[in-house]
C-alpha cells in the first residue's frame, strides 16, 4: 500500500520525502516528480537525510538528482553518490577530489575507477584511501610497489593480501 502511494501522482511532497527512504524506486518513478521539481527545484531540501541519500543512492537517481547531492553541505551525500553505480567521469573526478577520505576512498574502490586515477590514490595522504586502493587486484605496478612500502603496515598487509588472492595475476617486479 505505502509503495503504490509513492508512486501515485498525487501524494505530496511532504508524503514523498517521508517514504523515499523505503520506496526510493517508487519515488524516482513517481510522474509528478519531475512537475514539482519544475514548480519548486528545492522543494526536496526538508526531506529526511536517510530518504535523500537512498534516492541519491539508487541505479535510477537522475543527473540533476546527483547534482544537488555534489553540491550539499553534507559530506554524507557525496558519499552516496560515490556509490552510484552510473557515475559519470565529471562526477567521479570531483569526487576523487573530495576532501573527506571516505569519500575519495569510495572512488578508489570502485571497479570502473581508471588507472591513472588509482596510482593517485596508492599515494593519497590519508591511509584509509590507501588501503582502499590496496584492495584492488587491477593497480598500476607502480601503485603497488608504492603500496607495498607504505608507512602503514595495514596497508601494507591489505596489499600483500591482495597479491594473494587468487584474482591476482602479478607481483612487482
Amino acid at each position: 500500500m505505502r509503495a503504490a502511494v509513492a508512486v501515485h501522482p498525487n501524494t505530496t511532497p511532504y508524503i514523498l520525502g517521508t517514504l523515499a527512504a523505503d520506496f526510493p524506486a517508487e519515488v524516482l518513478r513517481n510522474p509528478a516528480l519531475p512537475l514539482l521539481r519544475l514548480a519548486n527545484p528545492r522543494f526536496m531540501t526538508g526531506w529526511p537525510q536517510a530518504g535523500l541519500i537512498a534516492l541519491v543512492r539508487h541505479p535510477d537517481a537522475p543527473a540533476w538528482l546527483r547534482a544537488l547531492a555534489l553540491t550539499h553541505p553534507r559530506t554524507e551525500y557525496q558519499v552516496a553518490v560515490a556509490s552510484h553505480p552510473a557515475l559519470t567521469a565529471a562526477e567521479r573526478a570531483q569526487l576523487a577530489a573530495h576532501p573527506a577520505w571516505l569519500v575519495r576512498a569510495r572512488i578508489a574502490a570502485r571497479p570502473d575507477t581508471p588507472p591513472d586515477l588509482l596510482d593517485a590514490f596508492a599515494h593519497d595522504p590519508d591511509y584509509g584511501v590507501r588501503l582502499a586502493a590496496a584492495s584492488r587486484p587491477d593497480l598500476p605496478e607502480r601503485s603497488v610497489a608504492a603500496l607495498l612500502s607504505d608507512p602503514s603496515r595495514l596497508v601494507q598487509q591489505v596489499m600483500r593480501q591482495t597479491l594473494g588472492a587468487p584474482s591476482a595475476s602479478r607481483r612487482p617486479g
